[in-house]
């Protein structure tokens, strides 16, 4: 167990200015000698992050960014900034630069370790002491704070603290896996929400479902030798205590693209520039074109290798005795709480060449970004990331990323078709995602994690299979192929001497979640397709509408329409609700299989719709009204909506 000494390096304080902006008005120990009050040309914008875009609107948040170290260049620093705002008449010591209704300051911690969400936790309760007193003049307590902090060996482990992958699981649910297999591929993700508290804390929590990504992996996260500096953006800033904005009209930003092309220039409109937050405007909430996000997705190219297929004994000699307890060809699909953990338990994860060297050589993680670093992610020397931003404008630049991930409104989008085939879950990946979904909430964040993990060892051990392998298809061939020709996947294999690991070789080569379908998987690949897809979508909301028009026309067919609208509402809830609970033989008797040739064409739905509109047509003021609106019961579903 290893033990961070002098975790802390610096504690800035960030102040609000009504004419300047965001500045630095104190820095302990000093990082310019002589000029407290000032920073190195590398952490120039750190007052930009330490009080985000947004931040008016908030009393208090918790931030947290990463920077490139001053001492080792090579080397990643990380930032917590503990942001609150009070009203002037609560400062005993007030100053002639007070001039607005609040007051707004950071104090910032930058360490050595990703500690965030345990530094977290203390820094509120000092930030909070600091703010009672009245007088930011005393920096004491600050001072205090900060030996208080280096007096304290903290373990390695304690980086996980704060951080809740139960959360995420319970928001995105299957679409968790997805998120997790979108770090693997190295492309460009931006992750947009607010507040930016919240941004920055749930994309370390994803990283950290990678195993020891979070404690390891992210020392050269936010180290890239950049070709041109970072362009200034000015911020004017009025008088007006409830916004600062950027006027657009001053300067135009200028975004290149990665691969060398023409610069593409936009004119922003003051709605366009304003905060996040009190943005109402259609662009804020604009999706990719319909015609690129189409649900159509090739089979053929996704079933062109299975004729081509070899199974293990045909095509892969194990060179390693595999164990009694694995000789099985397939394992059970409804595993036990415990029972992934126990096939994979015996396997040294950093023997195994974890953390994987996903965030490396020009692939950058940044938990928080401002405007001021728009520039960065049009460098040619950042091959890649997965960014966090609360600032409209980043959203507007949609050359710039492959990905948005939206997390207010629970939203993943992308035009790229070919990246959309790879993320497609097979019926093996649904299995497992229901597997942690369904035991998450009894489980907690340590078993969340160890399911992952033992997810991502499976898929290593499976892709040294060569190409073309029957077992290669449960993770989907086309992100297999993908992810293999990855950096890191090459870095991967030379680590570990292509993978000879005695326990890691003992493993057998499949996904743990194989096996034959049943109608358990009949109604979970259904409930998947009807909440990702543009179609299911469709017949989603037409089957809401349904209910909102014989709400509206119910007294034209009386009691006869309530035993139809009973009727649609209980076969859609069957359809679109996964199943709960192991199935059971009884499931599979011929009495209680599920009807296909009602759920194979989802215009049936929809010839309903128009049925039943046809019969509102002449409502009958003599006939009783229906006992209930009908049910929306694929709200829930239909919350998520996914590439």
């Amino acid at each position: 167990m290893s033990f961070i000494n002098d975790p802390v390096l610096n504690i800035i304080v960030v102040g609000f200015h009504h004419k300047k902006g965001c500045q630095v008005e104190h820095c302990y120990p000093e990082l310019v000698p002589g000029r407290p009050s000032e920073l190195p040309v590398a952490w120039r914008y750190l007052p930009a992050l330490a009080l985000p875009d947004g931040s008016h609107n908030y009393l208090s948040d918790t931030i947290f960014f990463s920077l490139p170290g001053l001492t080792d260049p090579a080397h990643t620093v990380y930032g917590i900034s503990c942001f609150r705002q009070i009203p002037v008449e609560q400062v005993a010591q007030k100053t002639e630069d007070m001039t607005r209704s609040s007051v707004q300051k950071s104090v910032c911690v930058i360490c050595r370790a990703p500690l965030f969400g345990r530094l977290a936790i203390k820094m509120e309760l000092v930030v909070r002491a600091w703010f009672m007193q009245g007088d930011f003049s005393q920096t004491k307590l600050l001072e205090d704070a900060f030996k208080h902090l280096n007096s304290c060996p903290v373990q390695i482990e304690q980086t996980l603290e704060g951080l809740s992958v139960q959360k995420i699981v319970e928001n995105w649910r299957h679409k968790a896996l997805l998120l997790f297999k979108l770090l693997l591929l190295r492309r460009k993700v931006l992750i947009y929400g607010s507040p930016a508290g919240s941004l920055s804390s749930t994309l370390l929590t994803l990283v950290s479902l990678l195993p020891r990504c979070l404690e390891h992996g992210l020392s050269q996260s936010a180290n890239v030798v950049l070709s041109r500096p970072l362009s200034p953006v000015p911020a004017i800033v009025t008088e007006d205590t409830s916004t600062d904005v950027v006027d657009a009209n001053t300067e135009t930003i200028n975004a290149t693209l990665v691969n060398g092309a023409n610069q593409f220039e936009e004119e922003l409109t003051p709605k366009e520039t304003g905060n996040m937050l009190e943005e109402k405007d259609r662009v804020s909430r604009q999706s990719f074109d319909d015609s690129l996000l189409s649900d159509v997705v090739d089979r053929q190219e996704l079933t062109a290798g299975r004729e081509k297929c070899h199974s293990i004994g045909e095509k892969y000699k194990s060179q390693k005795s595999i164990p009694d307890a694995q000789q099985s060809p397939t394992m059970a699909r409804d595993m036990s709480v415990d029972g992934l953990y126990n096939l994979t338990g015996q396997i040294d994860q950093a023997e195994c060449g974890f953390p994987l060297p996903l965030f490396e050589d020009g692939y950058i993680c940044l938990p928080y970004l401002s405007l001021q670093y728009l520039d960065l992610l049009s460098d040619p020397a950042v091959q890649g990331f997965v960014v966090g931003a609360s600032n409209v404008l980043f959203k507007q630049k949609r050359q710039l990323f492959d990905v948005l991930v939206e997390l207010n409104e629970m939203r993943i989008e992308t035009a790229d078709m070919g990246l959309r085939r790879q993320l497609a879950m097979g019926t093996e990946d649904l299995r497992f995602a229901d597997h942690v979904v369904r035991h998450a909430s009894t489980q907690g964040d340590a078993w969340i994690r160890d399911q992952f993990a033992s997810y991502l060892i499976y898929l290593m051990r499976t892709s040294l299979l060569p190409e073309g392998s029957r077992e290669i298809e449960s993770y989907n061939s086309q992100f297999m192929s993908a992810f293999k020709s990855t950096p890191a996947y090459e870095k991967w294999l030379k680590s570990t001497n292509n993978a000879e690991i005695e326990s890691f070789m003992n493993l057998l080569p499949m996904h743990p979640f194989c096996g034959q379908l049943s109608v358990a998987d009949m109604k979970l690949k259904f409930a998947h397709t009807m909440s990702t897809t543009e179609g299911g979508r469709k017949v989603t909301a037409a089957v809401a509408s349904t209910g909102r028009a014989v709400a509206s026309t119910s007294r034209a067919v009386g009691g006869a329409l309530s035993h139809a609208r009973g009727a649609l509402s209980g076969w859609w809830s069957a359809l679109t609700t996964p199943a709960s609970a192991p199935s059971t033989a009884s499931e599979n008797s011929l009495d209680d299989k599920l009807d296909v040739s009602d759920a194979a064409d989802p215009s049936d739905a929809e010839d309903a719709v128009e049925n039943l509109h046809d019969d509102n047509r002449t409502p009958d003021p003599d006939a009783d009204p229906p006992d209930k609106v009908i049910d929306d019961q694929s709200s829930r579903v239909s919350k998520i909506t996914v590439i």
